[in-house]
């Protein structure tokens, strides 16, 4: 029988709003952004795309979005398929000697095939990328855009909006309490407020501070 806890976190109505979708990225500053990946997901738009920001700015869940199935952590740069529309590759600042010349070899594939398409994201702009000169230049052979992270006032606006359509009062005590203790993307800032959401409505309780890091505990945030 499983536990109380892993019950709510495999409830479908939470695992289906954490799957990350261009839908409920929270674009802030980044329109242009999300115009080009829907464009390219669709099929049209640039060959290549390379996005950059610093952590908890959504690179991985914009990836993910586009590309659901492309790449895992054993598997990090996918190897190049005839017939395979888009490619997609996190973290590419910190790839090692063996993935980036995977990484590589992807890039000329992909740019001779006329269909495929290839996003890559790292923390960082291409020329500044520890990587090989042959690598970086062809990361900007498309377009590229740094992929700006909400503010803290426009994210606990986002916050204490998303949180009252779902009968929270985002309180000033719980609003410093995840700005101090929790990950700064919306995606996991969500994620805590639904499974609040989930504990106060199973013991009938309001959901407080209290039950704000019940959620966290349970998700193993700090």
């Amino acid at each position: 029988m499983q536990e109380p806890d892993q019950y709510l976190l495999d409830l479908p109505e939470l695992q289906e709003r954490d799957l990350p979708t261009l839908d409920n990225f929270v674009v802030g500053a980044n329109a242009e952004v999300v115009a080009v990946l829907r464009e390219m997901a669709q099929g049209s738009g640039p060959k290549f795309l390379y996005l950059y920001g610093p952590q908890g700015c959504g690179l991985t869940h914009l990836l993910k979005a586009v590309n659901p199935g492309n790449g895992t952590p054993q598997f990090r740069v996918p190897v190049f398929k005839a017939g395979t529309p888009l490619y997609t590759v996190d973290d590419v600042h910190d790839l090692d000697l063996g993935y980036a010349r995977q990484l590589f070899a992807l890039q000329n594939a992909v740019y001779a095939d006329p269909t495929a398409k290839l996003i890559c994201a790292g923390r960082t702009a291409p020329q500044k990328l520890k990587l090989a000169e042959a690598i970086r230049s062809r990361l900007a052979w498309g377009l590229s855009y740094a992929v700006k992270p909400l503010d803290e006032e426009e994210r606990f606006r986002v916050l204490a909006r998303l949180a009252s359509l779902r009968g929270i009062r985002m309180t000033p005590d719980i609003e410093r309490w995840m700005t101090t203790h929790l990950p700064r993307d919306m995606r996991t800032l969500t994620r805590v407020l639904d499974l609040a959401n989930q504990l106060g409505l199973r013991g009938k309780r309001r959901v407080s501070l209290a039950v704000i890091r019940e959620a966290a505990d349970v998700l193993d945030l700090h």
